[in-house]
C-alpha cells in the first residue's frame, strides 16, 4: 500500500522529495498539490476521505497518508 501511495505523489510532483517526515510542516507541499493528493488517492482506492482529515498531520509524510488510506479502504 505504501509503495502505491508514494507511486501516486510521484506521479503528481517527482521533483517533490516524499521521504520528508515534514511535508506540509516543512512546506514541501503547497495546498494545491496536498488537494491533487488527496484527491487521486481517493479515486485510485475508491474512498471518501472527509473534508476533516485533510489535516497536516494526515498529509504530513507518506506513512501518514499510507494510514489514512488503510483506513478508509
Amino acid at each position: 500500500m505504501r509503495d502505491k501511495v508514494l507511486e501516486i505523489c510521484r506521479n503528481i510532483d517527482d521533483s517533490i522529495d516524499f521521504t520528508s517526515k515534514e511535508l506540509i510542516d516543512g512546506g514541501i507541499l503547497d495546498s494545491v498539490t496536498l488537494v491533487e493528493i488527496a484527491t487521486e488517492l481517493m479515486d485510485e482506492f475508491d474512498i471518501d476521505i472527509p473534508y476533516e482529515e485533510i489535516t497536516p498531520e494526515n498529509f504530513n509524510s507518506i506513512d501518514a497518508m499510507t494510514e489514512l488510506v488503510e483506513k478508509y479502504v
